[in-house]
Formats: structure tokens, sequence, C-alpha cells
């Protein structure tokens, strides 16, 4: 026996214990202190086509008489398929479009359909074609039955009236251009023998309506709203039939049906089977395990961690009933996942309520230096129901410093909710009020030495609201003493070396960033010679100590000057700074 098989007897023969294996997954730890204990188990594959086929292993264990095969690309013709399967004590197999890509349903059938046993087929040829057929033929299986109508309707017709009782006291009516209310009732149906006839949103299909009148069933459950199945349609059953009671069941959404279903049809569970409200092959193959004993399945959520609120309440109502139903999930992690799991756990054995709050985000924020911020005194909660909440929050330390620029983390508590709460802001430098860059030829390199003496002597200079600016008196006296060399300078109309060569590229990146700024210029001089770093015209020559460049601050804020080399681009920056 190889490994696999192993593994599958284990899980078969003792449905509360599972192995971590690739198609399934292990028993979640219970809560020790709840005051019920819930046992979970999975049932899944690495694909639908698996974990169809491991589903089946769970519910025919040994040898079968009957297998049902259905497609798992469409779920058309398969929703009345349930009541059929559980008739004939049939697990429901998926296959995909080719006999190759359908190895799980064959393996299955090799391994556990007797030989003289039947497979049932559901649908028409160009939904699982001849060679499907072929294929079993070949392997020994000569009864093949194919169910197939000449549409969707027709099929659920034929469906119907294969089964054995005749005698039918109640039949579903479910949409068939919908798959989650007829899936959701697909179990109760099964269990007690009652047909799921399809129709289409506006009017009874003319197949269905002779069934009714053959049959003359005494209860007809209408799975769905108005939305999908129109009251001109029950209108319709009611004139056929007026010696039926026919009853809606509905909700506002699909899982709110799902559950409405459940509570009417089942209301002291055993087992809760739990798979995703948003595909079909999962439930569908689940159908006959629920079947047995007339379980619900209920339909969750795969793209949030929590439950429907419907689902939730009907949770908690279980537990207020003194209720312990065991939990098994139809799919992996990745439809109905861990914490889907353990939520139900926890609200069915009364760890938590529905009004519990599940999780709240961290939460992130960014403010400028030096900029107003206050804690937020609310935080949204999720709670397990997935509604959304504002609850009160204390924060630790309360006051925020935005004076640095850098990120810091504050703790937040709420009352009633046990893990700690991030709050990740960041200080980050306001946006300049002006900027402007100029390039330079970084291999003349005396030349680039003075640029950087110079734009360092400007970087991190403050000016007052008012205050006047002089380049000379910031930079100072440009001799060998403080580092400057010789470069070419302007005398004139001729361009000769001197100390200090290159200071006139700060000092006129300094003025048009200033320009840009609209401030008050007291004193601006223009080069002999034209320059190349600036356009013309906006040059502001500098030359210690008779010719400065001067400006005076004329907002009311403080204004920084950031002066700053990369690579070959000198640029400055002005900021505005809030007064200390």
């Amino acid at each position: 026996m190889t490994k696999r098989k192993i593994i599958a007897f284990i899980l078969i023969s003792c449905c509360t214990i599972f192995i971590g294996t690739p198609a399934f997954a292990a028993n979640l730890s219970s809560d020790t202190d709840s005051p019920q204990i819930i046992s979970i188990n999975r049932l899944s594959g690495q694909t639908k086509y698996e974990t169809a086929k491991i589903i089946s292993e769970y519910y025919g264990k040994g040898k079968v008489k009957n297998v049902i095969l259905s497609t798992g690309n469409g779920f058309a013709d398969a929703l009345s398929a349930s009541v059929l399967a559980y008739e004939k004590e049939a697990p429901i197999l998926l296959v995909d479009s080719s006999v190759e890509n359908s190895k799980d349903a064959f393996d299955y059938v090799i391994q556990h359909l007797d030989s003289t046993g039947a497979v049932y087929i559901i649908g028409g040829a160009g939904i699982i074609g001849t060679e499907f057929q072929t294929k079993l033929n070949d392997l020994g299986f000569k009864n093949v039955v194919r169910i197939a109508g000449l549409d969707r309707y027709d099929t659920s017709y034929k469906i119907a009236s294969s089964l054995n009782d005749i005698t039918v006291s109640t039949v579903v009516i479910s949409s068939g251009e919908q798959y989650p209310d007829a899936l959701s009732i697909s179990s109760f149906a099964a269990n007690k023998g009652w047909p799921i006839l399809l129709c289409p949103h506006d009017a009874l299909p003319q197949e269905i309506k002779n069934f009714l009148l053959e049959r003359k069933p005494l209860k007809v459950y209408i799975t769905g709203g108005v939305g999908v199945i129109l009251d001109t349609v029950e209108s319709e059953i009611s004139s056929l039939l007026p010696q039926a009671k026919v009853e809606r069941l509905t909700g506002q959404s699909r899982f709110d049906t799902n559950v409405i279903i459940s509570e009417t049809l089942a209301p002291n569970p055993s087992t809760l089977y739990l798979a995703t409200g948003y595909g079909f092959a999962d439930v569908l193959a689940g159908s006959v395990v629920a079947a047995k004993n007339g379980n619900p399945i209920i339909l969750i959520d795969p793209s949030v961690p929590t439950l429907p609120k419907s689902v939730a309440s009907y949770f908690v109502k279980l537990y207020a009933n003194h209720l312990s139903p065991n939990l098994v999930s139809f799919g992996g992690k990745g439809v109905v996942s861990d914490e889907i799991m353990k939520s139900s756990q926890d609200l069915i054995s009364g760890s938590v309520k529905e009004t519990s709050i599940y999780s709240i985000a961290d939460i992130t924020a960014t403010v400028t230096q030096n900029e107003d911020y206050s804690l937020p005194p609310t935080v949204q909660a999720k709670l397990y129901d997935s509604d959304s909440i504002d609850v009160p929050v204390q924060w630790n330390p309360k006051v925020v410093d935005t004076k640095s620029i850098g990120s810091k983390v504050y703790d937040g508590v709420v009352d009633g909710y046990g893990k700690a709460i991030k709050l990740n802001l960041t200080v980050k430098e306001p946006m300049p009020v002006a900027q402007y860059s100029t390039y330079f030829d970084t291999s003349q390199v005396n030349r680039t030495e003075n640029i950087r003496l110079a734009a360092k002597a400007l970087d991190g200079k403050l000016l007052a609201p008012g205050e006047r600016f002089s380049f000379n008196g910031s930079v100072g006296e440009r001799t060998a003493e403080v580092g400057y060399q010789e470069a070419l300078i302007i005398e004139g109309s001729t361009f000769t070396p001197g100390l200090g060569g290159g200071v006139c590229q700060v000092s006129s990146t300094l003025y048009n960033a200033v320009d840009l700024a609209h401030l008050e210029i007291l004193e601006r001089h223009h080069h002999t010679l034209p320059i190349s770093y600036v356009p013309p015209g906006q040059d502001a020559t500098v030359a210690f100590p008779v010719l400065d460049f001067r400006f005076r601050n004329i907002t009311d804020a403080y204004l920084s000057i950031r002066s700053f080399i990369e690579g070959d681009t000198l640029t400055i920056q002005l900021y505005r700074k809030a007064a200390n």
C-alpha cells in the first residue's frame, strides 16, 4: 500500500484525526477553556478534482456500488445531482474537460467502484465527452448511465424523474442561473429525497410544470429572493399546485439565504461543513457527505478572515442553544482559512461573541516636520461578524513631537482587546518653498572644492522673519587658510586664476532660489562676462568684500537654507520653518 493510501485510510478510519499532508490539514487546536469542545477537520486536495476525490474517500472508504461524474468546470447540470447521489449512495467525483486531466476521478473509480457498479454521468457529451464512457468501458466498467437533457432545466427534470421515490411530498425550486442557493439546500434535499428542479428567473420550463403536475407535491421550497426567481414564478407554482404550501427561503445575500435555509431545515446540526460561497466545486462534492445526517453546508467569504454577519449570528445561536456541532471544511486553506475555522470554533464554543473585536489594524501616518498632529481618539475595529466600528483608544506616549525628522511608534490600548495596536508615525522634511539646481564640471578639482566649501557654509542658515541675509557675511572671506584654492575668476573682461573661483556659482544658484521664493532682493551684481551655469541675466556675482548678494526674508516664518552637492549638481533649497 502506498504512503498516500495509508494516509487516506487513516483519515477515513478516524474522521476526527488528520495527519498533515498535502491533501489533509492537521486538526486545529481547540480552546481548552471553552465551555464546549468543537473538533475541527479539513478535507482538501491540491486541486478541486483532488478535493472531490478526498471527499469521496471520506464518504466511501471501501467499495461502492455507484459513483457520480460531474464536470468541475460548470455548475449548471450538477446542481440537482446531490439528491441522486444520496439515493444511490454514490460519491460525487469531478472531471475536467479531458480524460487525461481527470486522473483523480479515475483513480477513485479504479480503487473503489465495484466492477458491477454503475457510473452516472451528469450532463451531455458537450460537457463530459464520450471519451469518458469509452475509458470506463476499457477499464471494465460497463454500466455507464448518462443523464442529460436539452439544457440545464431539462437535465434537472431528468434527474428528478430518475429518482426511485415517485411519491414526492416536497420539491425544491432553485435558480439554474446561480449556484449558491441550490447548493445551500442540497444536503437537506438529498437527505429527504426532495428533487431539486431548476428554473430561469422569470418562468417555469414546461418539463418542470409537467413534473409538478404529475407528482403533486404538498410542499414547495423556493430558494433565493425575487432577484433570482421572480414572484410570478411563485404565483405560477401556486396556480399549478393549489393544494401545496409554497415557502420561499431567502435573505439579503447568498450568505443570509444559506443561513436561513440551514436554520429552517437543520435546527440541531451535529456537524457543520464550511465551504466557500464563491465556488461550486467543493460544495457539490461535499453535499453527499453532509446529506448523510442532513447537516448544513455553511458558506463563507474566503476574501476576509471574518465571518459573514448572518453566519456569525447563527453560530452564536448554536452556543446559546447548547449545541456544539463539529466543524469540517471542504477545501484547503485558500478557500477556508485556518482563521475562519478558528473563528467558527470560538463562536460556537462561546469563547467570543459575534460583536467581539476580531482585529484592529496598525495605523501608519506621515506628517511634515513641525506640523501639528493629534493622535486619533478612536480606531476602527473589525468584529467577528465582519462589521467595523470605531472604538476609543489610549496611546503611549500621549503627545506627539514633530520637531525631529524620522519615525516613531506609538502603542495603543483598547478595552476588551488583548493585542497591542501600533501607530507608526513618520515625520518627513517639508517641501521646500523654492529650489534651484546648477551643474559643474567635477574634473575641475579646485573649482569643485571651492563650490563645496561655499555650499557647506550656507547649509543650515536660519533667517527670522524680516531678517537680512548677506552672502559674504555668511560665507566669509575666501582665503587659502580656510581651504579655498585657485581657479578661474572674472576680472574685468578676462578669466584669470584667483582664490575662490567657482563661488559665484553658489551665489547665483542661491539668487535663483531666492527669486523663485519672491523674497526682497537688496543687492545683486552681474558678471562682466557671460557664464554658462545659469541663463543670461540670472547670475549674481560676489567678490569679498566689495560685491555682495543680499536679500531679506519678507515672510512671517523662519526660512532655512539647505545647500548640498550630489555628483556634479549643486542644489539650494529654502524651507519654511515654524517660529521657535
